[in-house]
């Protein structure tokens, strides 16, 4: 092995070196408790009727790159009859992987969720990536998504929400908060 190539692959080591040190020293800009393990109690839980769902074509296929799907619904503090309603839950998908050949029958959405709290400042802005069976603007299967931000009483919010569509048609959301 060359000298120059030993140089190199020293000076790339005391470079990862110095980045990883920095970044536990400086604790990657995070200053909460994360709480890991207690994934069984979440901080909140809400449910959305089912929703009004629109989608926005480009015209020439079925689906396509960056086509949207745009819905909303009531924002309730439990499913079914005895709902009460507490905000409005809105959100877009658009299409960023189109299904990659016959024998792939998905399609990726990157989604915005917002849900906004009636009479108060309050609200949580939700954002993920998620495969869809394609064709379809709905789902079946629970949805892992990233809070990135918040107002009101979720200012600065920052966690996780799971999205699960109901027999009913309904959506139960569970929140779960840094500290």
């Amino acid at each position: 092995m060359s000298n120059i190539h030993k140089i190199s692959i020293l000076s790339y080591r005391l470079l990862l070196l110095g980045i990883c040190s920095l970044l536990l020293m400086s604790g990657c800009g995070f200053n909460g408790n994360i709480r890991f393990g207690d994934h069984d109690s979440p901080d909140l839980i809400v449910y959305n009727a089912p929703p009004t769902i629109e989608h926005f074509s480009l015209g020439d296929t079925e689906r396509a790159h960056g086509e949207i799907v745009s819905w909303h619904a009531d924002l309730d503090d439990a499913e079914g009859e005895s709902a009460h309603r507490i905000g409005h839950c809105n959100g877009t998908m658009q299409v960023t992987l189109e299904n990659q050949g016959p024998e792939d029958d998905r399609e990726h959405r990157m989604t915005m969720i917002e849900l906004d709290w009636d009479d108060s400042p309050d609200s949580l802005l939700i954002s993920g990536s998620h495969p869809y069976k394609s064709g379809n603007l709905e789902t079946d299967t629970v949805i892992f998504r990233a809070i990135i931000g918040g107002t009101g009483k979720f200012r600065g919010a920052r966690g996780e929400m799971t999205s699960e569509k109901l027999p009913s048609g309904w959506y139960r959301h569970k929140i779960w908060l840094v500290d």
